[in-house]
């Protein structure tokens, strides 16, 4: 989680170049999709809660996926 919330800090300071932010949620987004379950159950979550569409979205399928293997 620590992780995450630098990435956050970074995205949120207003000084950060685009290049950066949009190398951060390039990666988180790939990151969910590809290997979602290296992430916790609370940071997708929270993952889900980001203003950056990409994410949320992402996160949202990851717990999608999760819902369904439970309920086999």
């Amino acid at each position: 989680m620590a992780t995450l919330e630098a990435f956050r800090a970074v995205l949120d300071d207003e000084r950060t170049p685009e290049i950066i932010r949009n190398h951060i949620i390039d990666s988180l987004q790939y990151a969910l999709r590809n290997y979602g379950a290296v992430f916790t159950s609370k940071e997708v979550e929270w993952l889900r809660g980001w203003d950056d569409a990409r994410i949320p979205l992402a996160a949202a399928r990851e717990l999608q996926k999760r819902v369904a293997e439970t309920s086999r």
